[in-house]
């Protein structure tokens, strides 16, 4: 997990922070993370949307997809596959 540090966070806020934790059995660090997932749900979930399913980052049809959406022009182009077989290649 990564590591955050809040500098110049106000005595007020620390001991508001501080107080809620106490009050739900937690941490104040629990609480923190508690209050930034909750704050941060829309882009949370438009970082899980991107993410494949092995979490690794956007895939193929994601990015296809997004590329589509910038340059509409995209759509009216057609990219044919080629259909040969695939040639194997002996190092020996």
């Amino acid at each position: 997990m990564n590591a955050i540090t809040i500098s110049n966070l106000s005595d007020e806020a620390t001991r508001a922070l501080e107080a809620r934790a106490e009050r739900n059995g937690t941490t104040a660090e629990a609480e923190a993370e508690l209050i930034l997932n909750s704050a941060l749900t829309d882009e949370l979930a438009a970082l899980a949307e991107n993410m494949r399913p092995d979490g690794t980052g956007m895939g193929l049809g994601t990015a296809l997809r997004k590329l589509a959406e910038k340059y509409p022009e995209l759509n009216e182009m057609e990219f044919p596959r080629d259909q040969s077989p695939a040639r194997i290649v002996s190092f020996e």
